[in-house]
């Protein structure tokens, strides 16, 4: 391994028992990385289940005689399809913040509570 500070820093930064503050790269690792790969993937996932949804639809849908029976029955699953992006993006809106948070925080024991060291 290179004895250069620098190199050091940086192994130090990408081990996990480092405290994310302790090594700024850290927090922009969780910034520019960790946190839009986690959100995306999220996305990705709820995506998946509304493609499949639509495409279970469209079977369905296909099926019917009655198009105002049809057309009814796609425009209950657009306003649900609606809701479920707006509970979505407050999903990755909070995905977000606690792995923002989670940037700044060091890490505790689990069995610990915050409020341990003032007892």
């Amino acid at each position: 391994m290179n004895d250069s500070a620098v190199f050091q820093g940086l192994a130090r930064a990408f081990s996990t028992g480092t405290p994310p503050v302790a090594w700024p790269f850290a927090v922009w690792k969780n910034l520019f990385f960790d946190c839009p790969l986690a959100a995306s993937a999220h996305v990705q996932q709820f995506v998946g289940r509304q493609m499949q949804e639509q495409v279970q639809l469209m079977n369905d849908l296909a099926k019917e005689q009655n198009p105002s029976v049809a057309f009814s029955r796609e425009a209950a699953f657009l306003q649900q399809s609606a809701l479920a992006w707006s509970n979505e993006m407050v999903e990755v809106a909070g995905l977000v913040q606690s792995r923002l948070l989670n940037a700044t925080q060091t890490d505790q024991p689990q069995d610990q509570s915050p409020f341990a060291r003032a007892a």
